[in-house]
């Protein structure tokens, strides 16, 4: 663009027979534009790197691992319309640690373990309504830099199994993730090696 208008001055200035002074004078002036376009282009992409930084400084960070998984409460067959399935209450601890100024609680969490072996379906309202118990205390505040312990109470079922088929279950690959009160979702790892064996 800058070459364009030089060459575009130099080209006016020959057909209308402009002197010397016009030539330093257009010079100095299509210079100084564009200096100021170019240095507002790039404050504007370093501002906008700062407020990206600054708007992640002011979310919480929730980091953590997942660990002693065990089998907890009611464990059961049930057989609907010749179709049988495994399901026992688990539970398993959390540690969580906020690593942002900004403190939060916990609104949620979400446990997805359609890739395990075998596969195994988890739900929450039914730890509520037959065992009691609260399956994941939602409202836990967690300040910058503090670790927390959390125990999680869950029902998990496992399709075309009876209880006592179920093989022990590498949890490597099950997918948690807790959801912080700004409605950030954190994916928490499980500890290496962990297992959920019935014995």
């Amino acid at each position: 663009m800058s070459c364009a208008a030089f060459t575009g001055l130099g080209v006016y200035i020959a057909a209308t027979n402009k002197g010397n002074g016009w030539v330093v004078g257009g010079s100095a002036i299509l210079a100084a534009v564009f200096f100021v376009v170019a240095a507002y282009k790039t404050w504007r992409d370093e501002h906008r790197k700062y407020l990206d930084e600054v708007g992640k400084n002011q979310r919480p960070d929730i980091k953590g691992e997942a660990s002693h998984f065990d089998y907890h409460g009611t464990r059961s067959t049930q057989v609907i319309d010749g179709n049988k399935s495994a399901s026992s209450g688990i539970s398993f601890q959390l540690f969580l640690c906020n690593e942002r100024p900004p403190t939060t609680t916990l609104r949620d969490i979400e446990i997805d373990g359609s890739q395990l072996t075998p596969p195994v379906l988890f739900d929450f309202k039914l730890i509520e309504i037959v065992e009691r118990d609260i399956p994941f205390p939602v409202g836990t505040e967690l300040p910058f830099g503090i670790g927390k312990n959390i125990t999680v109470h869950v029902e998990m079922t496992v399709a075309g199994m009876d209880f006592v088929e179920v093989p022990p279950i590498n949890m490597d690959k099950l997918k948690v993730c807790v959801v912080d009160a700004f409605g950030q979702r954190h994916p928490i790892p499980v500890k290496p090696g962990e297992q959920l064996a019935r014995y």
